[in-house]
């Protein structure tokens, strides 16, 4: 078990170091510390229906705690994580946790369920966060590419349109009048 350094040390994680674990619309983020899940403490609070992510870590053990840079769309930031026995402390002492019919105890029941031992056996539960932040890179790309198609069609349209009617000034300046036929 990595143990976390409280407050002193900040872990420097890349975004193959993320994975991302979505329950009823949810995202809980966990990053992979030397090897050990570290969890996005605030992600995990929100989840247990924790109304202060703070106030919980304060009665975490010091070891229990730490702080990541992670990488976000908007840059890196740095967030409060807690170890996996910091997580299983924060699900034992959500009252909401143990409340059946409520969000953290169904998101509690899913954890010990499914998340924990999907960790335990392959390393990982949900998408890499690299995979995400990837496919949302390709989609600005794309928008930004079909917003500059959209504009250019937008221009070639006005062109013709000029070109039409620089054509028919051309045709009613030039064009020699006919005398009509009766």
């Amino acid at each position: 078990m990595t143990k976390l350094t409280g407050n002193k040390t900040t872990f420097t994680a890349n975004s193959s170091d993320i994975s991302v674990i979505k329950f009823e619309g949810k995202n809980v983020r966990i990053v992979n510390v030397y090897g050990d899940p570290c969890f996005v403490a605030k992600d995990v609070c929100r989840a247990l229906e924790m109304t202060d992510h703070l106030v919980a870590l304060r009665r975490l053990d010091g070891e229990e705690k730490g702080k990541c840079s992670i990488p976000t769309p908007g840059g890196s930031q740095v967030m409060r994580t807690v170890c996996e026995s910091g997580f299983y402390k924060l699900i034992a002492r959500s009252r909401k946790a143990t409340t059946p019919g409520t969000f953290a105890h169904r998101f509690t029941n899913w954890v010990f369920r499914e998340v924990i031992p999907s960790i335990r056996k392959t390393g990982a539960y949900g998408m890499p966060f690299a995979f995400l932040n990837d496919h949302s890179k390709r989609q600005a790309a794309y928008i930004k590419k079909a917003s500059k198609r959209g504009k250019d069609l937008q221009a070639c349209k006005g062109e013709k349109s000029h070109l039409i009617a620089e054509e028919a000034e051309l045709w009613r300046k030039y064009q020699p009048q006919l005398p009509e036929v009766h």
